[in-house]
């Protein structure tokens, strides 16, 4: 079975389902990974800007996760809709 995950920035896949990720690994399936935000804003100074890529490749081995079936998309932190994130929100 093909599974794809989909994670608004480059941790969240791993921390909502990792063990589900380990599990269908080992089950042989292939999990393909698309993170919408590497989140580059939000990485505290003194780390390197692209940490947060050089993590999820790490995670991804440690879960079993092929290199080639990881997506990375750039969007801003936050700034993924066109409009505020108060501008959808029910009062």
């Amino acid at each position: 079975m093909k599974i794809l995950i989909l994670s608004p920035h480059t941790d969240d896949g791993e921390f909502a389902c990792g063990a589900s990720i380990a599990k269908f690994v080992a089950g042989g399936d292939e999990i393909f990974y698309a993170a919408f935000s590497i989140a580059e804003k939000s990485v505290p100074p003194g780390f390197q800007q692209d940490i947060l890529q050089i993590e999820v490749r790490k995670a991804l081995d440690v879960l079993g996760v092929d290199h080639r079936n990881l997506i990375l998309f750039n969007y801003e932190v936050r700034e993924f809709l066109a409009y505020s994130r108060k501008s959808w929100m029910i009062l």
